[in-house]
């Protein structure tokens, strides 16, 4: 197998490859993002509202909405993990105003350190807040070659091995049915390549290809219903690099996650949405790449989730040195909060106006704690909001919000242009309210039919 020298591989699985992401903002790209955004985001309804017998209810009403059907998301890895009780409900209260979909942590090394321990109910209670909020919740990850994720009791033998993580997909997929409908099955595959760890000799074996159809299966027998992803960030295509590795005996797709991605799925491998990550600790992408990352990943004909989004309110790293990570001293600047608030306000616009793009998770949210120790929150290590947050929560609740109110027809319609996403109905002058959704997969003019 291949080897590099760490610093290397510390570069590439970060999920930037400077060649691809390195650049200023270009908001060209963003010039029709506005009108993008009002065809494919939001539907022109007619709430009909009806009494018990089905006839018309004329009155005025309140359209309330309360959740984006779009996945406006971030890790909550932080989870009970602040210094006071106070800052813990301090965190769940600001990130939960934001987000409607978390990912929570199901690293191997961390979720079972031994054979005999594990974190379920820790992960229980993550995810049962989540599901009493009405967020939605995906599970990250459950195959990574990552050496700090494969803990010393795994073994060597590779039968061994792929019965064990045949049981702990089968397991913890069935265990989380009710509360998780998201996971991250196979994380990082063109990258298994460079490491020795016992998953990464799994992979380097068998291939990455194999690997990936043998997670899907088992995850989809546990829960037919799971949403099921590939996780990485390799976007780089080195044709010289494909050439030199034209009679490699197993393809380990380091040169294309796309073709990696083509390929899993003529082969039968079933998943469901294309997970990209977007660490930008070594630079900003332009907004023209990540366009045409879009339309290049949307030719696979499935969702794109952009999961792990990393951007810098301070200085970026200008070399891959791991003495730099985890310094005191890398603090969040007044200057690199005010360019990161406008890079996040052009970044989600533009995302949010591409029809394939279904999600965006943020990685981190707080400064304390945050993956490299980078200053990438969305607030401060005291929880305080940087302009980044107070600029996205904004757009998802503001710009990209909806609230209406009018009186009803003569036979009960009310109509409206909402963005997709759960509502409330109320009487203005009642207590009660009545759920309803409109969904993005329908056309202009759906009738939504409400029975008080």
């Amino acid at each position: 197998m291949k080897k590099v020298l760490m610093v290397s591989a510390i570069l590439l699985s970060a999920g930037i490859c400077r060649s691809v992401w390195a650049g200023d903002v270009d908001v060209a790209p963003l010039d029709s993002a506005p009108a993008r955004i009002a065809r494919i985001r939001t539907r022109e309804v007619t709430v009909r509202v009806l009494d018990k017998d089905g006839n018309p209810v004329i009155g005025r009403f309140r359209a309330e909405m309360i959740r984006h059907q779009f996945l406006f998301g971030c890790n909550i890895f932080m989870f009970g993990k602040m210094p006071t009780a106070e800052e813990n409900e301090r965190y769940l209260e600001r990130w939960s105003v934001l987000f409607n979909y978390a990912t929570v942590p199901f690293y191997l090394s961390q979720y079972q350190p031994r054979p005999d321990k594990t974190r379920e109910a820790k992960l229980k209670e993550m995810a049962n807040w989540c599901a009493s909020k009405g967020i939605r919740v995906k599970g990250h990850p459950l195959i990574w070659h990552y050496p700090w994720d494969n803990p010393k009791w795994l073994p060597e033998d590779m039968e061994t091995l792929e019965e064990i993580y045949q049981a702990r997909i089968k397991d913890l997929v069935e265990k989380f049915k009710p509360e998780i409908q998201y996971w991250d099955v196979l994380n990082e595959p063109t990258a298994a390549w460079m490491f020795d760890s016992p998953v990464a000799n799994w992979e380097n074996r068998i291939g990455p290809l194999a690997v990936a159809k043998k997670g899907l299966e088992w995850a989809a027998q546990a829960n037919p219903e799971a949403k099921l992803l590939i996780n990485d960030y390799n976007l780089n295509e080195n044709p010289i690099r494909r050439l030199n590795n034209i009679n490699d005996p197993i393809n380990h797709y380091e040169n294309s996650y796309y073709q990696f991605l083509s390929d899993l799925m003529s082969q039968g491998g079933k998943y469901h949405a294309i997970g990209i990550q977007s660490h930008m600790q070594w630079g900003k992408a332009t907004m023209e790449v990540l366009w045409r990352a879009c339309e290049r990943y949307s030719k696979l004909g499935l969702p794109i989730h952009f999961t792990e989004v990393t951007v810098l309110s301070g200085r970026k790293i200008t070399r891959p040195d791991p003495l730099e990570f985890n310094r005191l001293w890398w603090p969040s600047t007044e200057e690199g909060e005010a360019e990161q608030a406008e890079y996040v306000e052009n970044f989600y616009t533009l995302l949010f106006s591409h029809p394939a793009v279904e999600a965006i998770t943020w990685w981190d949210f707080t400064d304390r704690g945050s993956w490299m120790g980078a200053p990438a929150g969305l607030v401060r290590k005291d929880l305080s909001p940087k302009p980044a947050y107070d600029r996205l929560l904004h757009l998802i609740r503001e710009e990209w919000w909806t609230n209406f109110e009018g009186d009803t027809d003569s036979q009960g319609g009310l109509s409206f242009r909402g963005y997709c996403g759960d509502y409330l109905l109320h009487l203005t002058d009642a207590i009660t309210s009545v759920p309803f959704s409109i969904e993005c997969g329908q056309k202009d003019g759906q009738a939504i039919d409400i029975h008080l």
